[in-house]
């Protein structure tokens, strides 16, 4: 499978694009309210056909689409932010900052602090993969848009939305063996897990690969007890 577009829950998409470079899958989504269009992340610049022609069989025309949220400032998340106006696009004053100048002009907002609400969806910093960035939280649909704070590379799409048990299991050992040589950092990554456990998320809406669709909060917790132990 290289490119896919796939329903999450009511209203909402998953758009998700094959780097062959990475030996990974990318993903950005869309959700619709009511007569309008939210997108989260752009994908990378090279995939910018599969992204329109996705949008546009979503009905995420340009016209439509009045807020475009990014998770990071990563090339594989703005890549493609220059195909909405400035005013549309938002991103989290900490990343904008590292942006360079011409990236600047494509964020007509920026939002601040460690955690609030936006149009829309609640967001919550987690400052761990950059500096500004965060997940988004769509109290709607239960849905949280974690970017890259948790992300499945390297690994096949399965079901795309669902429980993912073979995904879960090897994202623990990946994490278990990592949290073993890096237990500074890896202390910092169980501080962002916590955050999101105080959203009631249903579907763990990732970066990277399948979705995952129940028992959020268990998973995470056994993430963070794995990591703590290490310590």
């Amino acid at each position: 499978m290289t490119n896919v577009t796939a329903p999450i829950a009511d209203s909402t998409w998953a758009i998700i694009t094959y780097e062959e470079a990475w030996k990974s899958y990318i993903n950005s989504y869309v959700i619709k309210q009511k007569d309008t269009f939210v997108v989260i992340d752009s994908h990378l610049r090279k995939h910018r056909d599969y992204f329109q022609q996705a949008l546009a069989e979503i009905g995420a025309v340009p016209g439509k689409i009045d807020y475009v949220y990014f998770t990071h400032r990563g090339a594989d998340r703005i890549g493609n932010a220059d195909m909405f106006p400035s005013r549309n696009n938002w991103i989290h004053l900490d990343d904008y900052y590292e942006l360079d100048d011409f990236s600047q002009t494509l964020f007509g907002h920026t939002f601040t602090g460690n955690g609030g609400d936006l149009p829309f969806l609640k967001f919550r910093q987690l400052g761990f993969h950059t500096e500004g960035s965060v997940a988004f939280f769509d109290p709607n649909s239960k849905v949280c848009f974690v970017g890259d704070h948790l992300r499945f590379t390297e690994m096949p799409l399965g079901a795309i939305v669902g429980r993912e048990d073979e995904a879960r299991e090897a994202y623990k050992r990946r994490i278990e063996e990592w949290a073993a040589q890096e237990t500074e950092r890896a202390g910092t990554y169980a501080e962002g897990l916590e955050i999101l456990l105080n959203w009631p998320i249903e579907y763990l809406a990732t970066g990277h690969g399948p979705i995952l669709a129940g028992e959020i909060a268990p998973f995470l917790q056994e993430l963070i007890s794995m990591i703590r132990r290490q310590a």
